[in-house]
């Protein structure tokens, strides 16, 4: 019976294999790497392929959907020219050109470091909400402090503002029923994002392809909050990481229409009638319209989102790190939980520190997941040794997402610097061109390098054997950990 199963085990490994070469059509690294576990493996390539492959189902779904065009142009000047807009023109015009957002000036922009402010503001926001409240997050935990997040929202709701959920099917795997229930009592809307097959076996939900990482919420479209953080209570410093360190923002003005946009065009995908374009785009041009008859409300703040997933025939916020590493004179600081980055972005990194470019790069020093942990190392060093600065944060955990070009171009939001957020997950972040807030986060990452221990060679070099086979097989998994 067990040399019929092992087998079976094979040929289907073997099929598996035939799926990959022929229908998924990805980069030769990443198909060689799985052809290699199917074939070489019994059953540790057939279960990995499971949970981690398998998905090009997804992709003719999203791909015959996001085919389409939703929404018209919703801006009809620029308004501002600012300088460091200019010097960016070639990559706003990619971002404009494939994700379909221009550079918005009128935006109130407050950043957050840690999730206590942030989410005290939102909160008070929440209570605020006239109109509309539209959520969209990786993780929405209904844990102690997620709670009082859900609590409120059922309170606006029976006071009759509209309230939209979207969660991730893998993130927020924990959400009760009677959560559900409760919210669907309450006259909220809730949408799963690509649940898990089988929802009654909890070790379904481990299919780790194609996730909704995104974190935003709207309010009343013009006051958004975006960033790093998802909602939970480690998310405020109450997990078994300790103190968390992230970046958030609160934008108020145009930016978060262009967002609250993006949430529509993900809700659509997940309701089984579609919404209803006209009328949102009418909303949203409305929203527009008291932007510009309150322009002293709004300083200038040239934001440009950038949104990425495979719904897109190009790697959106991977392009935008590339040009700007590519385009940098003086200096790159990353900020990033994964630093585990394709080959392309290694060899930019590599050009810049050889044409003399500082390159300063912040990882965790303790991590939330082992294997990362190694391929974070592996990278790492090997940045180190072409001259780069490493710093590993020891206050707590770091889970910021930060990209800041010659203190003149930053990218934050909810893509990290991996595999997984560059090429797999729907991600989002912002892209800032002001001088006063990149100058902001600047010191922010200076004081995150004060809390941290430097990376120095002599350490590297002292690493035992079984912690360097780890990175390298690490290195070599980093494609689909």
């Amino acid at each position: 019976m067990l040399h019929i199963l092992g087998e079976s085990l094979f040929y289907i490994n073997i099929i598996f294999a035939l799926i990959v070469i022929f229908f998924e059509r990805k980069r030769p690294m990443y198909t060689l790497l799985w052809i290699t576990l199917l074939l070489l493996t019994s059953y540790l390539g057939f279960l990995a392929y499971l949970f981690f492959g398998l998905k090009f189902y997804k992709k003719r779904k999203v791909t015959k959907f996001y085919s389409r065009t939703f929404f018209k142009e919703l801006y009809q000047t620029d308004g501002y020219k600012l300088k460091l807009v200019e010097k960016r023109n070639q990559m706003i015009n990619y971002i404009n050109n494939t994700v379909g957002s221009k550079v918005t000036y009128y935006n109130n922009v407050f950043f957050y470091k840690e999730g206590n402010s942030f989410f005290k503001d939102m909160l008070e926001d929440i209570k605020n909400a006239k109109e509309s409240i539209n959520m969209e997050f990786f993780i929405f935990s209904d844990d102690e402090f997620g709670k009082i997040i859900y609590d409120e929202l059922e309170k606006k709701s029976l006071e009759g503002v509209s309230v939209k959920i979207i969660v991730d099917g893998v993130g927020t795997r924990c959400l009760t029923r009677a959560r559900k229930k409760s919210l669907k009592k309450n006259n909220i809307e809730l949408k799963v994002f690509f649940p898990s097959t089988f929802p009654f076996i909890k070790i379904g939900n481990i299919r780790a392809n194609y996730r909704d990482h995104r974190k935003i919420c709207i309010i009343d479209s013009l006051i958004s909050y975006t960033g790093g953080f998802n909602i939970g209570k480690e998310y405020i410093g109450k997990g078994k990481l300790g103190s968390w360190r992230d970046t958030g923002a609160r934008i108020e003005g145009e930016a978060s229409i262009d967002i609250e946009r993006e949430f529509y065009i993900n809700w659509s995908f997940l309701q089984k009638k579609h919404l209803d374009y006209a009328e949102t785009d009418k909303i949203l041009r409305k929203k527009i319209n008291k932007v510009h008859e309150n322009l002293k409300k709004y300083d200038v703040n040239g934001v440009q989102l950038v949104s990425s997933g495979p719904n897109y025939e190009t790697r959106t916020i991977r392009d935008c790190y590339i040009r700007m590493i590519m385009e940098a004179k003086r200096s790159i600081y990353i900020e990033t939980p994964y630093f585990v980055p394709d080959d392309f972005l290694l060899d930019c990194l590599r050009m810049a520190l050889k044409s003399g470019v500082e390159v300063k790069i912040i990882i965790p020093f303790y991590p939330d997941h082992p294997f990362v942990q190694w391929a974070n190392q592996n990278f790492s060093i090997e940045m180190l040794k072409e001259g780069a600065e490493v710093y590993k944060y020891k206050e707590g955990f770091l889970h910021s997402k930060l990209l800041i070009i010659d203190n003149e171009i930053l990218s934050f939001g909810s893509a990290n610097f991996d595999y997984r957020s560059l090429y797999q997950n729907f991600e989002m972040n912002c892209i800032v061109y002001d001088i006063e807030l990149i100058g902001y986060l600047r010191e922010v990452f200076f004081e995150d390098i004060s809390k941290s221990v430097r990376l120095t060679k002599d350490k590297i070099n002292n690493r035992g054997k079984i912690e360097k086979i780890k990175e390298a097989i690490c290195r070599l998994m980093s494609p689909i950990i």
